[in-house]
């Protein structure tokens, strides 16, 4: 399932979901109030591949250490506020397929950025043992 957070407005997800039938958007599944890294867990233990615009998810210590404990694949888009809804639906559209190459052949937990040009640069993965 593709699970996109509450970061990224209602209208995108809804676009996104009329594309395509396995998109959830975070209220679909919880309540509005949900702690982030409560969902982050959730969305591990039930291998959802997460796209959020909420940058500072990557550096908050409960939100990250969700990320890294529960093997979530997180993919943080960077594009500015000044986005118009199409632009973004666009974006993301545009990148999903390399989302899902991605999310299959990296070792989860790991996190994505991915510019608003579709340029994807890892930035966090769990270290090997």
């Amino acid at each position: 399932m593709i699970f996109i957070d509450r970061s990224i407005p209602r209208g995108v997800a809804d676009a996104v979901k009329r594309l395509r039938d396995d998109v959830r958007w975070l209220e679909d599944e919880f309540p509005h109030d949900v702690p982030d890294e409560e969902w982050l867990a959730v969305a591990g233990q039930r291998g959802w591949l997460v796209i959020t615009h909420d940058r500072k998810i990557r550096t908050r210590p409960g939100e990250r250490r969700a990320i890294m404990e529960n093997g979530v694949g997180c993919f943080i888009m960077t594009y500015r506020q000044d986005l118009k809804k199409d632009e973004i639906v666009a974006l993301i559209s545009s990148t999903l397929e390399e989302m899902e190459r991605r999310f299959e052949a990296t070792p989860r937990p790991f996190i994505y950025t991915v510019s608003k040009g579709g340029e994807f640069r890892e930035y966090a993965r769990r270290p090997s043992s």
